[in-house]
């Protein structure tokens, strides 16, 4: 083998070395977020909260409008619960549907502009908010705009807990609520 035969061999193998050792180093990155989210929620979740999935929430069956829901929360240092993701929210509509109490849970989602079609729907946690990145309304929600401000968000039990929007502060609406820390 002559010169330059053996530096690409040696070059492609360096590659290869380097790759390798970045996915394990990615990996065991990823491992230790997982973990550290996990303990550190788990520290966290004391009663009165349980865990539901991988997050800690105190399911309230109060009777309260969507404000108030929100301001108890705050008032308890948590937050109306936020589902960032389709998993987290199917995990509690389960768990709402086991506990069939038949209430309407308010949860963290709000509508910060009514006048454009459907809203824009963010999840609402120590004043930061986040977009929705799936939707889980039900059929013909949210029906909600500028003359019908309906911009909190409801787990709707004759629906099997899905989304619906409902005035904040309507006391046509009241329902429990579900914190989370």
């Amino acid at each position: 083998m002559n010169c330059i035969h053996v530096h690409v061999l040696l070059f492609s193998y360096a590659i290869v070395v380097a790759l390798i050792a970045i996915y394990v180093y990615e990996n065991e990155r990823r491992k230790e977020e997982i973990t550290a989210k996990h303990d550190r929620t788990a520290d966290n979740c004391t009663s009165p909260y349980q865990r539901i999935g991988d997050g800690c929430y105190l399911i309230i069956n109060d009777k309260v409008s969507g404000d108030a829901a929100f301001a108890l929360c705050t008032k308890r240092g948590a937050y109306l619960a936020n589902f960032e993701t389709l998993e987290e929210a199917m995990t509690m509509k389960l768990e709402l549907q086991q506990k069939n109490t038949g209430f309407h849970y308010y949860v963290g989602g709000r509508n910060i502009n009514r006048f454009i079609p459907d809203g824009d729907w963010r999840w609402i946690k120590n004043g930061e908010m986040t977009k929705f990145t799936y939707y889980a309304f039900d059929d013909g929600q949210p029906n909600g705009n500028n003359k019908i401000n309906e911009d909190c968000m409801f787990f709707y039990a004759p629906t099997r807990y899905k989304f619906h929007d409902v005035p904040c502060d309507d006391g046509n609406y009241l329902g429990g609520y579900i914190c989370e820390i």
